[in-house]
């Protein structure tokens, strides 16, 4: 967890397109809309997190996971801050309900759709990898075994058997 606030301090000006400047203090905060309110969080944290990055090793991984990623942000609103991590060279690691980093600013992504089924008491996925321009969806396993993946997992109450996704007698 990375609190920011126990060796940062931000100032945030509030810029509206067609109107003036004004700080953006908590109560003006909690006037903005959801979306709004949740850009105004990513911010401090993406650039709180740049700093702390910025004094790691080069070859240090500048992974921020976030929960519930861009909760309430418009797709506009969602570009803009993948654009700013971008900016802030940070590799994102999100969940969320529909999430996608298909925009112009995300060179690329993967990205695993999960869906449940009530009917058979399971959960799918799906790997998307976005490149810049499109999306490639993985059905067969081959875009897996290509990244590398072992396509295997450990069974539960099995010490060394590995047992492939799907299968098995669980």
């Amino acid at each position: 967890m990375l609190d920011y606030r126990q060796w940062r301090s931000f100032a945030f000006t509030l810029h509206r397109p067609g109107g003036g400047a004004e700080a953006l203090t908590r109560a003006r905060h909690s006037q903005l809309s959801g979306g709004e309110q949740s850009v105004s969080l990513h911010l401090p944290l993406f650039a709180a997190a740049n700093a702390l990055f910025g004094s790691a090793r080069p070859d240090a991984p500048r992974l921020l996971g976030l929960d519930e990623a861009f909760a309430g942000v418009d797709d506009t609103g969602r570009g803009e801050l993948m654009a700013l991590a971008k900016q802030f060279d940070l590799d994102l690691f999100m969940t969320g309900y529909d999430l996608w980093a298909t925009h112009p600013a995300v060179s690329g992504a993967a990205h695993y759709d999960l869906s449940h089924s009530t009917l058979e008491h399971a959960v799918s996925t799906v790997l998307l990898v976005w490149d810049g321009s499109v999306n490639v969806a993985d059905f067969d396993g081959t875009l897996t075994r290509a990244l590398g993946s072992p396509e295997t997992r450990r069974a539960p109450g099995r010490d060394t058997a590995l047992v492939e996704f799907g299968l098995g007698d669980e």
